[in-house]
């Protein structure tokens, strides 16, 4: 799945944490949660262990990697709770949306023996052209400005707290947009037959995404300070 997707939804996971327990740093613990895995397996799967595997999704991508972070966030929950559970849920949802019960080697590495070696020929010049040409991911994008705006935009200076004000009153513009872009999604992937699984992925958390967003709706009254 793209970077913004898992941006996204870790943004939201966070914010839902937030709203819930009063922490904001759950939003970029989530945040950074929900990349996490790839922030580990990139670079070395595609450039420390290139010539062996060139597979970016081996040892963070996995249950027992996930099961490490659960163990570590169930041994601070008592001082940090807000911030595991946005922990724990940011890294689940990064093995979610990469549809990782497809790769059950990698799920269940290392029960089911080793990683599978794969070939990406310039990976990362690929991945920058396919963040820039997929629309999905601009939707992202807005659902996280959206949630930055309504949390932290009158710590963000005069020229980008007008702007967070300008698109929070055009929020539900963005929430509409995410969900019309889950429906082509939809479209892609139903067209596509079983092998669009991607597509379906991401029409799911666009319509999930703009859907949650319309119910909290970020820019209405929250129960606790941002600062908290």
């Amino acid at each position: 799945m793209l970077l913004a997707c898992h941006l996204f939804i870790g943004a939201l996971i966070g914010y839902a944490v937030f709203r819930w327990k009063g922490s904001a740093l759950a939003i970029p613990v989530a945040m950074v949660a929900a990349l996490l895995p790839d922030l580990v397996d990139k670079p070395l799967g595609h450039l420390f262990l290139q010539d062996t595997l060139d597979n970016g999704r081996i040892f963070a991508h996995g249950l027992f990697f996930i099961g490490m972070i659960a163990a570590a966030s169930f041994a601070v929950r008592k001082k940090h709770g807000p911030l595991a559970i946005a922990l724990v849920a940011g890294v689940a949802s990064h093995l979610i949306l990469d549809g990782m019960w497809g790769n059950p080697t990698t799920l269940f590495w290392p029960l089911l023996g080793p990683f599978t070696q794969e070939q990406y020929p310039d990976y990362f010049g690929n991945a920058v052209v396919a963040e820039l040409t997929a629309p999905s991911e601009y939707a992202f994008m807005l659902g996280v400005a959206v949630i930055a705006a309504a949390v932290w935009g009158d710590r963000l200076g005069p020229r980008l707290s007008s702007l967070g004000n300008i698109l929070l009153r055009h929020r539900r513009i963005v929430y509409g947009l995410m969900m019309l872009v889950g429906v082509g999604y939809l479209i892609m992937a139903l067209a596509g037959g079983m092998g669009a699984q991607n597509e379906l992925i991401l029409s799911a958390a666009l319509l999930a995404g703009g859907a949650s967003l319309q119910y909290l709706d970020p820019a209405g009254p929250s129960p606790n300070a941002a600062g908290s």
